[in-house]
């Protein structure tokens, strides 16, 4: 076990001052949560936000809705390989999973397997997701999705912030959502952002919402005492200490559709105070980050043309073989490299017998292979550069 300076994987810091205006938003009830919602509607000019109490329960309310609109569709494609939460919102929803495997070049979808996956004609959605910030090709989906009557979701989960082709990211499909949870491109410790501009989509969204319970004291005390832990133990000076707790699970990957459902706290609402300056910090801080990997001979797995992402880890592929070591190292430095998600949707045990669709074998191999770096602010110049020496030996070596 490593005892002193240890960079987490990814981080977004909560100052006090932070912590103090969510404290102060806390008095003023719904108005914070209002609030947040207009700022929110008129940077994305969209006609529909609303605030949640995570990422997973976004999605879940999105499926709910379009399940509402659509009741005679329950299949909802998705990546392969992606985030847990997602399968485990399809599944909350009462939907069936089916997973389609990806190009491990730009860790979007396979699109000849894909168009293959939407002709059932009972999708009712697909689900592109800009995995680690790198934008996926949402027009190309909606192409396909579009003229079957399918909607396309953007699972922006890990890119709030991000552009591509002048746009924003998260006003590219029918429907989007964000995540503010730990770790994310911007965090108020939880809750998560839906927004569209179909009036439609919005209002069945609305209706939703509106029978999620509020959240109470406890909750309140929860995200507080969080946001504390979270300001302090994201340091690199002191984030040794929780992860050598097994108890806390730091870094597992789990899939659980048993989540709790709430509409988004005004303590969270306040914590997102000035969030626009902040995130345009945090994408520059990134960007600049791993553009310092990239001229240090690290390649990232994924790229977009045209594109400012907002990426909240760097993605590599490197020799299966060899990626334990690699990992060995880092956590002997402290560096941050990790492993992401332990297998492919089509790997995870709860959904054996439940999934739609064939094998992933292109996804199971990015899930064997693929390493994230760190990008946030406390990752130092030094640090980037042990990283990437550690890339470019014998450990890391593979690349693409």
């Amino acid at each position: 076990m490593r005892v002193g300076r240890t960079l987490p994987p990814a981080a977004v810091p909560i100052s006090f001052r932070e912590i103090l205006s969510g404290l102060a938003d806390l008095a003023s009830g719904m108005k914070a949560v209002a609030s947040f919602e207009t700022e929110l509607r008129e940077y994305y000019e969209v006609s529909h936000v609303s605030l949640v109490n995570s990422g997973r329960t976004a999605l879940t309310v999105i499926l709910t809705a379009l399940k509402e609109l659509h009741p005679e569709r329950e299949e909802v494609v998705i990546p392969a390989y992606t985030c847990y939460s997602v399968p485990a919102a399809v599944t909350r929803a009462g939907l069936k999973v089916l997973p389609c495997d990806i190009d491990p070049a730009t860790l979007d979808y396979d699109w000849e397997k894909l168009e293959g996956a939407l002709d059932s004609g009972r999708v009712l959605c697909a689900v592109s997701a800009h995995l680690f910030g790198f934008p996926a090709d949402v027009d190309r989906l909606k192409e396909l999705a579009s003229p079957r009557g399918i909607f396309v979701v953007e699972d922006a989960a890990q890119a709030m912030g991000g552009e591509v082709g002048g746009r924003k990211i998260g006003t590219l499909g029918d429907i989007a959502l964000f995540s503010l949870g730990r770790g994310k491109a911007f965090s108020t410790v939880s809750g998560g952002i839906i927004l569209t501009g179909d009036t439609t989509l919005g209002d069945a969204v609305t209706r939703a919402v509106r029978g999620l319970p509020r959240e109470g004291w406890g909750d309140f005390l929860l995200a507080f005492c969080y946001a504390l832990a979270l300001s302090l133990l994201v340091r690199p000076g002191l984030f040794w200490l929780p992860k050598a707790l097994p108890f806390l699970r730091l870094g597992e990957t789990r899939f659980d559709p048993r989540f709790s459902m709430k509409r988004l706290g005004a303590f969270q609402a306040g914590l997102a105070r000035g969030w626009q300056e902040r995130l345009a910090r945090l994408r520059e801080t990134r960007l600049r980050k791993a553009v310092f990997l990239e001229k240090a001979g690290v390649k990232a797995t994924a790229r977009s043309k045209g594109a400012i992402p907002n990426l909240i880890r760097f993605p590599v592929l490197v020799d299966e073989a060899k990626r334990r070591r690699l990992i060995e190292m880092s956590e002997e430095e402290g560096l941050g490299v990790a492993l992401v998600y332990p297998d492919a949707v089509t790997g995870i045990a709860e959904l054996r017998g439940t999934l739609l669709g064939g094998p992933a074998p292109q996804a199971e191999q990015v899930a064997k292979r693929l390493v994230s770096l760190p990008l946030h602010p406390y990752v130092t110049e030094k640090d980037l550069r042990r990283i990437a020496d550690l890339l470019n030996s014998g450990a890391g070596e593979g690349g693409n």
